[in-house]
C-alpha cells in the first residue's frame, strides 16, 4: 500500500486533491493521509487526517513515518491573506517547506510534490503569449506580492537542493490561476473580496448585464482544478526522478468568449447582455506550455473552457466542497 501525504488537505485545491486520489485508490492500492490546521467530514470520510500545523516542526512527529509520496499543497498565496500581513510567506511558506522536506528526508519518503506560483514569470507576459517552464524568474519588488513569490523561488530552491543532496525524487508545478468552485475565503490587497469570474458568474445567474473589458479578444489559458489534479496523481507514479512543470491546458480562451461561456453555461431564462467597455484595463493575457508535461508524465487536459464551466457547475449544485 502507498500512503500519500497531502499537507493543505483543507484548502480550496486541497479537498478536490483528495476526492481526486481517493476516487482512485485502488489504481496504485493507495491510502491517503492528510493535514491541515483544521479539518471536515469530507477529508475525514476519505483519508485518515493529522491536526498538523506545517511552520511547527514538534507537530510533524504525530504523522506516520511510512509515507510514500508527499504533496506540499500548505503554502500561503496573498489572496488568502488578510490584511498586510507578510509573517507566513516566511513562518509556512519557506519554513514549512522546510520542516516537510526534513521530515521526507528523515523518513526516506520516496517523492516530494511542490505547487509553485507561476507569477515568478508574469513578468513575460505582456511581451510573449506563451509562458515556458525554462523562463527565468523575474521579481517586480514593488509588487504587493512580491515578498510571497520571492517565498515561493526559495522554496522551489530548497526543493530542488534536498532533491540533489538527498536523491529525493521531487516534481515542481508551476500554478497559473486555478478554477475552480469553492467557499474559501478570498482577499485581494488584503481586504476580503470575490475572485473576478465569481463576480461575472454571479451576473450571468442572475441575468445582469456583463462588460468586457479592455480588448475582448485577449487569451488566457484557463485550468480547471480536476486537471491540475490529473498532474500531481501521474507525478506520484511516473518512473522518473525530477521534473518541473508548468499546470495548464496550453490553450487559450478570449475574454469575450469566457463571458460568452458563463451565460450560456450558469444564465438562466433571463440571459445577461454583453456589453463592452475598451477604455477600462485589459485582462491578464497568458497561455501555459505544457509540452513537459505531455512528453514526461503524459498529461492530457480533459477539462476545456465549456467542460470546465459545466463541471464547475455541477459542483456548486452538489456544494461538496462547502464550509
Amino acid at each position: 500500500m502507498k500512503k500519500i501525504l497531502i499537507f493543505g488537505a483543507n484548502g480550496a485545491i486541497g479537498r478536490y486533491m483528495v476526492d481526486y486520489f481517493y476516487e482512485r485508490r485502488e489504481e496504485y492500492d493507495i491510502s491517503l493521509v492528510t493535514a491541515d490546521l483544521e479539518s471536515c467530514p469530507f477529508i475525514e470520510e476519505r483519508s485518515e487526517f493529522y491536526k498538523v500545523d506545517i511552520g511547527k516542526k514538534e507537530d510533524f512527529e504525530i504523522l506516520p513515518k511510512d509515507i510514500y509520496a508527499a504533496i506540499n499543497l500548505a503554502t500561503v498565496m496573498t489572496a488568502r491573506v488578510k490584511g498586510d500581513n507578510q509573517r507566513p510567506y516566511i513562518e509556512t511558506n519557506i519554513g514549512g517547506t522546510f520542516n516537510l522536506l526534513e521530515f521526507c528526508k528523515d523518513n526516506q519518503v520516496n517523492r516530494f510534490v511542490f505547487a509553485q506560483t507561476c507569477g515568478d514569470i508574469h513578468y513575460y507576459d505582456e511581451k510573449e503569449l506563451y509562458l515556458k517552464v525554462g523562463m527565468l524568474p523575474v521579481t517586480r519588488y514593488g509588487d504587493n506580492k512580491a515578498l510571497y513569490i520571492t517565498s515561493m523561488n526559495t522554496c522551489v530552491e530548497m526543493t530542488k537542493c534536498y532533491h540533489a543532496m538527498y536523491n529525493m525524487r521531487t516534481f515542481i508545478f508551476r500554478l497559473p490561476t486555478i478554477y475552480l468552485w469553492n467557499t474559501v475565503p478570498y482577499y485581494e490587497n488584503g481586504k476580503m473580496s470575490k475572485e473576478g469570474y465569481r463576480i461575472l458568474i454571479d451576473k450571468a445567474i442572475k441575468g445582469e448585464d456583463i462588460y468586457v473589458w479592455g480588448d475582448p479578444n485577449r487569451k488566457k489559458d484557463m485550468v480547471y482544478v480536476k486537471d491540475l489534479c490529473q498532474e500531481f496523481y501521474k507525478a506520484c507514479f511516473v518512473d522518473r526522478d525530477y521534473g518541473f512543470y508548468n499546470i495548464g491546458t496550453g490553450v487559450g480562451t478570449s475574454l469575450l468568449d469566457q463571458i460568452k461561456g458563463m451565460v450560456e453555461v450558469f444564465g438562466g431564462e433571463k440571459k445577461s447582455k454583453i456589453l463592452f467597455a475598451p477604455e477600462q484595463r485589459n485582462a491578464p493575457q497568458y497561455i501555459m506550455d505544457i509540452i513537459e508535461a505531455v512528453d514526461q508524465l503524459e498529461y492530457q487536459p480533459r477539462y476545456l473552457y465549456i467542460d470546465m464551466l459545466k463541471d464547475m457547475k455541477k459542483e456548486m449544485e452538489l456544494n461538496r466542497f462547502g464550509n
